[in-house]
């Protein structure tokens, strides 16, 4: 009988030993997944790298005020551990360059171009007075109604008086004609923001040219897809958003085009920036692999975005090495000027002896000051300047 328990004893430490492991599987298995986005990676400065990242949980609400410390990062599949800081980009303060693509051809008359304009004018808004903002029409090659102005230098009356066209949608080629423009823009934060039905007309690039646009540029692509005749061609502006780590919005409604907007401009400004000195990898000029991970208590979830480890043609340090070496020698040669000009002086007998009218320096050898016995004018002047 004693042995029937013993085993009974047995059975139930070794089933509660399997169940407490059960549990704890379980229990990872629950958390929630959030959905983590590089949008832009500024690697121009290799090693040092910036990095946006913006977080959503599984609303698709952008996620606040999370440690540094839950932070993890990988390239090329290998732990990544260089210097880094990461920070909210509300506490960064730093301008944006926005672009935005819109739709007027034929088919937008009435309140779908109306409903478009006066989304860009709460919009415009909602941006920082340091942002800028460039605006176009999606034609043949993108119409420019205004380029890189501040918000207080926008006036409403032109982006009121942009009117339908009967030019053909040429999606693609618009937008390849504006990445261009961007790339050449000096602000660090690009971001371009898409407003179309998806639909593409003739254009002379292809789907795939695109892309590689798309993807030498580096800026994000927010996209807000409108459903105007149907919703086959919205699939591209999906693709745009996916491709740059950029978001897209589905608007079903005319009248829901200015708050979609609005939801993007939140996941636009609330970023994680990461700022990293990169240690496991050297500057190639190839394209390599970064991945951001997030590992909180009730959720995880990681993202990953690729970027070009730049060779930069004289590195920082180079930089702040010459900087330095320039300023040494300039105190140098001044301190040699001084002390040459002090020896000079000694050589000829000048030494700190003043006349006590003019006071200008005398030689110890002389008995009289030169200066006041032949120059009186200027002992008249400087006894003026005295008693004034």
């Amino acid at each position: 009988m004693k042995n029937f328990w013993k085993k009974q004893i047995c059975i139930f430490f070794t089933l509660l030993c399997f169940a407490v492991p059960i549990q704890n599987t379980a229990a990872q298995d629950t958390k929630a997944t959030l959905t983590v986005k590089i949008d832009q990676i500024v690697s121009n400065d290799f090693p040092y790298m910036t990095i946006y990242t913006v977080v959503e949980n599984n609303r698709g609400e952008v996620v606040t005020g999370l440690s540094p410390g839950l932070f993890s990062f990988r390239i090329d599949s290998l732990e990544e551990r260089g210097k880094t800081s990461i920070i909210p980009f509300s506490m960064r303060e730093a301008p944006i360059d926005y672009t935005i693509i819109f739709s007027n051809n034929g088919i937008m008359e009435g309140e779908p171009l109306d409903f478009q304009k006066n989304a860009i004018l709460q919009f415009i808004e909602t941006m920082k007075e340091t942002d800028r903002l460039s605006l176009y029409t999606i034609g043949e090659e993108a119409s420019v109604v205004f380029e890189e102005l501040r918000k207080d230098a926008i006036d409403p009356s032109v982006i009121n008086a942009v009117d339908v066209t009967s030019v053909q949608p040429r999606v693609y080629d618009s937008i390849i004609n504006v990445m261009r423009k961007v790339q050449r823009r000096n602000l660090e934060r690009k971001i371009v923001i898409i407003i179309s039905d998806g639909r593409d007309q003739n254009s002379r690039f292809t789907k795939e040219q695109l892309n590689t646009v798309l993807k030498e540029v580096e800026a994000p692509v927010y996209a807000l897809g409108i459903r105007v005749l149907n919703t086959q061609s919205l699939s591209n502006l999906n693709e745009m958003a996916e491709l740059t780590g950029g978001t897209y919005l589905y608007t079903s409604r005319l009248s829901d085009i200015p708050g979609n907007l609005k939801t993007l401009y939140g996941k636009i400004t609330q970023p994680y920036v990461i700022n990293i000195k990169v240690k496991s990898l050297k500057a190639d000029d190839l394209h390599h692999v970064f991945e951001v991970s997030i590992n909180e208590r009730d959720a995880s979830g990681k993202g990953q975005k690729t970027f070009v480890a730049v060779k930069v043609p004289v590195p920082r340090w180079v930089r702040w090495v010459i900087v330095a070496v320039i300023l040494v020698v300039i105190a140098a040669l001044i301190v040699f000027y001084i002390i040459h000009k002090t020896i000079k002086r000694k050589r000829m007998g000048i030494t700190k002896r003043r006349c006590p009218e003019c006071h200008n320096r005398m030689k110890d050898t002389w008995d009289t000051c030169p200066f006041c016995r032949y120059m009186p004018d200027i002992k008249k002047k400087k006894k003026r300047k005295k008693d004034g």
